[in-house]
């Protein structure tokens, strides 16, 4: 008999299928997560999508290979990722929403997006060429290829020499820079503008870009291309991240992105934003796990929880430093904005092939057993398992971790009102177990 056929051994493997997490590609994992930097930066979703879309559409035409066709693509949706890091404290000095200092470019310059949000301009000035140097950092821990890395670093460069951050000139530009930088601007134009003026004042922008911003060989390529129908077809379709997650499949794309450290990494980037949230996730992920370990989860919820714990706080980035560092009580009208996280968080999770019900998770992880919480108000056993246990953790991390309007509680102070949350707020029995066995 030969092994497949054992039954002794498939089903050995059919058990240790079981334990493991789904394979993923780089794709399967950055198209959803393109959407959460969007909001980080003040975009509408879709803006990553749609530069990835224009970027594709460039490369397939001037015959790039597959791995740099792959690495243009991972540049398109990743290309803004150094906005979380940079963003991080911007509030202080600028006047509104301080992703919108991002949201302006590149349709402005540095200089034009720091004088008009902010009252001391040389450090929005500072803080918009970083973003573009912490990009290509955070693309290089990710394990982004080398050609992905030097298009997000490039992307801000300009044909004449007056970009940033190293004023490339011309063809000193890498290649994936230069389509990326062209890319950017011009769904930039259409975004502000709409899809039918879009169409129409393509031909006068990309003029005015041409041989200024934008390389004239990839004006001249892209004005042949938005001639027609089937190029604003693709822009504007509906299912556009699938398929950009096909186009990676059809190169070839090779699986075995470990989730777990993607989660981890992308979870620090997060955190990054504010002093008061550094480590915050990871704080959760490991009493979130300690407490599945304590009520007997198998392994593989296991490792589900604690993505779930890495990831709970993702939709965090759509709130601007005014809300979430505000040091006194927030308006309706902000804790409005902060109470939307969870369901921006469940919808970039469930992007992710394999986590849907990881989503569910992380999406009720502020609900509360009296009904009283959100986003959708469930109670007791609606409440996913999983969920209350995330919401044990994470109240116990946000009760001994500093915040703007109050200082962190000793760990005692903690654990009483936990047991004053139990039953109301929290499950009751996992708060106990939570006590004795996990902080005890």
């Amino acid at each position: 008999m030969s092994e497949a056929s054992n039954p002794v051994v498939e089903g050995s493997l059919r058990e240790r299928a079981a334990r493991r997490l789904p394979s993923h590609t780089f794709s399967d994992l950055l198209v959803p997560v393109s959407s959460a930097l969007d909001l980080a930066e003040g975009h509408a979703a879709g803006h990553a999508q749609r530069v990835t879309y224009i970027a594709t559409s460039l490369g397939i035409a001037l015959g790039l290979d597959a791995p740099t066709q792959l690495a243009c693509n991972y540049a398109g949706l990743m290309h803004d990722i150094g906005v979380v890091p940079a963003g991080a404290g911007l509030g202080a000095y600028t006047r509104g929403d301080e992703r919108m200092v991002f949201a302006s470019l590149p349709l402005l310059s540095p200089e034009e997006a720091a004088v008009g949000a902010s009252d001391s301009p040389e450090i929005v000035i500072e803080r918009i060429v970083d973003h573009v140097i912490h990009g290509a950092r955070t693309a290089r821990e990710f394990g982004l290829p080398a050609e992905t890395i030097k298009g997000i670093s490039a992307h801000h460069e300009h044909w004449d020499g007056t970009g940033y951050p190293h004023g490339l000139k011309g063809e000193d530009i890498p290649i994936l820079g230069r389509i990326i930088c062209l890319a950017d601007h011009i769904e930039s134009m259409i975004d502000q503008a709409g899809p039918l003026l879009g169409r129409r004042n393509l031909p006068l922008w990309l003029n005015q870009l041409s041989g200024i911003e934008a390389d004239p060989n990839l004006v001249s390529v892209l004005r042949d291309l938005a001639s027609g129908d089937q190029f604003w077809l693709g822009l504007f379709s509906a299912d556009l991240p699938g398929e950009i997650s096909l186009g990676c499949s059809r190169l070839r794309e090779p699986k075995g992105m470990r989730l777990l450290g993607f989660s981890e990494s992308l979870s620090q980037l997060v955190d990054s934003r504010f002093s008061f949230t550094v480590g915050v996730s990871a704080r959760v992920a490991r009493y979130s796990e300690a407490l599945g370990r304590a009520v007997s989860l198998p392994d593989l919820r296991l490792k589900q929880l604690r993505i779930a714990a890495l990831l709970h706080d993702l939709g965090q980035v759509s709130v601007s430093e005014r809300i979430m560092a505000k040091p006194g009580i927030l308006s309706v009208e902000e804790l409005e904005v902060l109470r939307n996280h969870p369901a921006y968080s469940r919808d970039v999770v469930a992007g992710i092939y394999g986590l849907e019900e990881v989503a569910d998770w992380v999406a009720a992880h502020h609900e509360r057993m009296d009904g009283r919480g959100y986003p959708d108000g469930r109670a007791g056993n609606e409440i996913p398992f999983e969920a209350r246990i995330l919401a044990v953790a994470d109240a116990y991390v946000a009760m001994t971790s500093d915040r703007p309007h109050r200082p962190r509680a000793d760990d005692a102070d903690a654990q009483q009102r936990l047991r004053g949350a139990a039953g109301s707020q929290l499950d009751g029995d996992l708060v106990e177990i939570f006590l004795r066995q996990v902080v005890s």
